[in-house]
Parts: C-alpha cells; sequence; structure tokens
C-alpha cells in the first residue's frame, strides 16, 4: 500500500505589474512575480479523486491580484504575509502557506536636466529581488529574502595563487587577474513576525557587499565571500544566517604575441561556460562558515 507523507501544490509564474499614483510623491511601480505552495487536508483528492477540499490554483491567481489591489504592503517581504495570512484565515483545509516573490529593479528616470520624473520609469538591471515567506496555521512566520543577478567585476587587487595541484592541474597562479562575479544571497531573518523595513534592510545589505567587493584585497572568491558574509552579520542584527553563491565568471587573457603585440593585462575574452560555482553559509552561531561548494 502506498501512503502519501507529503504534499503541496500551489500556482507558479503569476506576474503582477502594481502601479500606485501619487498626485504628490510620484508614482510607484513594482512587477513581481509570485509563486503560492499550499500544504494541507488535501490527502483525498490524491487518494479518492475526491476535490471538495481544493483550492484551485486559478483561485490562488486571483487572491494575488484582490490583495494586491488591497495591500497596503511596500516590500514584497509584507505583501507575502499578508498573502499568507489571507489563505489561513479563509481556507480552514490550509495548514501552511509557502509564498515566493521575485521583484524585477526599475527605478525613475532621471531626465538630462538631473529631474527625476514622476511617472516615467526605468529597468535598472538585471538584478531580482526574491523572499520566500512561510507560515504554518498556528506558528509564526519563517522569512528568507535576498537578491540575484548583482554582477560585479574586480579589474585590481585579485590573485589567486598557492593552490592544490594534483596530475591534472594545468592552470597557472595568478596575482593580477579579473575577477567578476553575479552575486546571489539569501539571508534569514531572526524574527520573521518582527515588523521592520525590509527594503532598507535589503539595501543595508547590498552595499555592505558591494562595498566589501570593491575595497577587498581578494586571494580567492572564497576569501572575498566569506569577508562579506562577515561584514553583513556584524552589521545586520535582524539577520541569523546568510548563503552566497558567487560564480567565477571567468575573462582569460588573449595571446596576442601571435598577431605581434603584447597583452599588458589588459585584453581579455569572457567565458560563459565552464566557470567556477562556489557556495558558503554564514551563521551568527558559529565561528566557522560552512562551506557547501569549492572551487
Amino acid at each position: 500500500m502506498a501512503n502519501i507523507v507529503e504534499n503541496r501544490y500551489g500556482k507558479e509564474g503569476v506576474r503582477l505589474v502594481r502601479v500606485r499614483r501619487s498626485p504628490y510623491n510620484g508614482n510607484t511601480f513594482n512587477e513581481w512575480t509570485v509563486r503560492i505552495l499550499i500544504e494541507g487536508d488535501f490527502v483525498s483528492s490524491y487518494t479518492e479523486a475526491d476535490n471538495s477540499k481544493v483550492l484551485t490554483t486559478d483561485t490562488m491567481k486571483n487572491t494575488v491580484y484582490y490583495m494586491a489591489q488591497r495591500t497596503s504592503a511596500k516590500s514584497i517581504e509584507d505583501f507575502g504575509k499578508e498573502l499568507a495570512n489571507y489563505l489561513l484565515e479563509h481556507h480552514s483545509q490550509i495548514s501552511a502557506a509557502n509564498i515566493d516573490i521575485e521583484s524585477k529593479a526599475w527605478s525613475h528616470i532621471v531626465t538630462s536636466n538631473k529631474v527625476r520624473h514622476p511617472t516615467s520609469f526605468v529597468q535598472t538591471s538585471n538584478e531580482v529581488q526574491l523572499t520566500t515567506v512561510k507560515r504554518s496555521r498556528h506558528g509564526s512566520f519563517s522569512i528568507v529574502s535576498g537578491l540575484s543577478g548583482l554582477k560585479v567585476m574586480k579589474t585590481a587587487n585579485s590573485s589567486f595563487a598557492n593552490f592544490y595541484r594534483d596530475s591534472l592541474t594545468t592552470l597557472p597562479e595568478s596575482t593580477d587577474r579579473l575577477f567578476g562575479t553575479a552575486i546571489v544571497a539569501l539571508w534569514t531573518y531572526e524574527d520573521g513576525s518582527a515588523i521592520m523595513d525590509f527594503d532598507k534592510t535589503r539595501q543595508q545589505i547590498r552595499s555592505l557587499m558591494i562595498d566589501l567587493f570593491a575595497e577587498h584585497e581578494s586571494e580567492s572568491v572564497q576569501h572575498t565571500m566569506y569577508d562579506m558574509g562577515k561584514l553583513v552579520l556584524n552589521n545586520v542584527k535582524s539577520i541569523s544566517k546568510i548563503h552566497l553563491t558567487l560564480p567565477n565568471l571567468h575573462c582569460l587573457p588573449v595571446d596576442l604575441t601571435r598577431f605581434g603585440e603584447e597583452n599588458k593585462n589588459e585584453i581579455f575574452m569572457p567565458i560563459d561556460d565552464p566557470h567556477g560555482y562556489i557556495q558558503c553559509t554564514l551563521t551568527r552561531s558559529s565561528s566557522k562558515a560552512s562551506v557547501l561548494s569549492k572551487l
């Protein structure tokens, strides 16, 4: 006999654009993509083809738009909390709600005369803001937020030397290499139910990581990402853990000698794949990082 030990279902890819209009401060523009996953008393829909308790995924999509009109939330975290609360309060068969939201980067256009246009916007990068909001019916909120696609590049103060070698190692040591990456950072809030300015916290963490990356005398990706995570934990007390992923986006020096030219460490060929993929998780409760994968 087969037993269902866990199950959940929901709606993926609910896209939402929200405009808040103000004649005084200018409009706001948000582009969000929402995923809802619910858990609860749905076993009979699998084992007995009984749909009487199944909240349709189309209803979940409609709930996103309904709540977007009613909500006063400014951050994706607060919207996720309101959405989870609504689902739990209005549907007794749901035992837990999981809300994932991605937000694209839009900002007001600043015109050539340095004026912030009140109603026009530009997508500033491929960077995406992230959050996962979870709550069980009798539990508190768990919130993991972050960002992805934050592309940065160092053209100095980056090296990689004295690494382990075996019979298959061909990589030369470098004391002056390009270091490019697209940062993915996910941090866990100490108290997901606390009232806070999530957007301000995200901006603080982002600024700390960028500042560290710019000034760091990097001896490896691992070296930089550890100091980056440590700086965040030391300065942002509302989070208990940060998980970093830094792909090493290689730029290889081009051999110009065949053209009668010398490459003065200035001409490179960017390589998408293969590339290094490095992860590290740091918590405040441990004196060391938990390294998940190394290059």
